[in-house]
């Protein structure tokens, strides 16, 4: 799998010298407080202290470069600007999602990306993530999804906001970083190539992405090759699907545990890590809908 860079906002210049008041101007100061105070006193002083104050205030209040509004536009020509990139953009609710095609994707009979489509895909994240973190609008997902125009694969990448913001301060470490990076490849999809319209997905949810990102986890850590996906459809519980349960079973009591044990460790590390409260349990099924394990959150 490709590894996206960590986006970093640093900014380099020089410190200002602080300068000492001379004494003459500390007298001066003294006497205009003192005079102050002598015709006005305490209480028109300080209340015209405050209101100073609430004027520098709000000539230093910084308006945020991307407005809400307009951030669907600025990633469009940020993306034609910097990169030369043609993609669409919205904003929908909570998410800043872009889409965009690109003539092959994957490499021949395989499902990992080409390496100057796993470019093109970090380039768009990468403006999408200045932008988001330059923004007033209140968003807690990036989606970034690219399209095959020739077979309709998709590559599918999704962000939450507030982890870039915890990674640029240096809050979190960069492997926990990476972990909470969703991706999904989807050899299967069938898109509109004729007409070449981006065909939207609904925005993400918390527990959509969440869902997803413990199933990743489990596969990129598994020992065996393990092949399962989210179904959400039971209220509150999180359900992973293995669809090579029937493979593993072959393969002993104790590969079985191992990956019964490894997806406790994904599902617990990962909403314990949100503090997400929306499911209470996870359980377990193989590809026929029977329950190979359970646990309570």
């Amino acid at each position: 799998m490709m590894k996206l860079k960590r986006y970093s906002n640093r900014t380099e210049g020089n410190a200002s010298k602080t300068k000492t008041m001379k004494p003459a101007n500390k007298i001066i100061l003294g006497a205009c407080l003192g005079a102050a105070l002598a015709l006005g006193g305490a209480v028109h002083y300080w209340s015209s202290l405050q209101n100073g104050w609430q004027r520098m205030g709000a000539r230093l209040i910084l308006k945020p470069t991307y407005p809400g509004s307009q951030v669907a536009l600025a990633l469009k020509k940020m993306c034609a600007s910097d990169y030369h990139m043609t993609v669409e953009a919205r904003r929908k609710d909570n998410t800043l999602q872009t889409f965009f095609w690109r003539v092959g994707l994957l490499k021949s009979n395989q499902a990992e990306m080409r390496n100057d489509a796993a470019e093109a895909l970090e380039r768009v994240l990468l403006c999408a993530t200045r932008i988001a973190l330059s923004t007033d609008a209140p968003l807690q997902f990036i989606e970034v999804k690219m399209a095959d125009v020739l077979t309709g694969a998709t590559v599918t990448l999704w962000r939450y906001v507030p982890d870039i913001r915890d990674s640029m301060y240096t809050r979190m470490a960069e492997d926990e970083y990476i972990n909470r990076l969703v991706i999904e490849v989807d050899t299967e999809a069938q898109r509109n190539i004729q007409g070449r319209n981006p065909q939207w997905d609904a925005p993400i949810t918390m527990a959509e992405f969440l869902a997803k990102q413990v199933v990743l986890r489990a596969k990129r850590q598994s020992p065996v090759g393990l092949q399962a996906h989210e179904d959400l459809s039971q209220p509150s519980t999180l359900v992973v699907v293995i669809d090579n349960w029937p493979a593993i079973q072959q393969q002993g009591m104790q590969q079985q545990s191992k990956v019964t044990d490894l997806l406790e460790k994904s599902s617990k590390d990962v909403l314990h890590g949100y503090g997400f409260e929306g499911f209470r349990g996870v359980v377990l099924e193989d590809g026929r809908g029977s329950a190979v394990g359970s646990w309570k959150l």
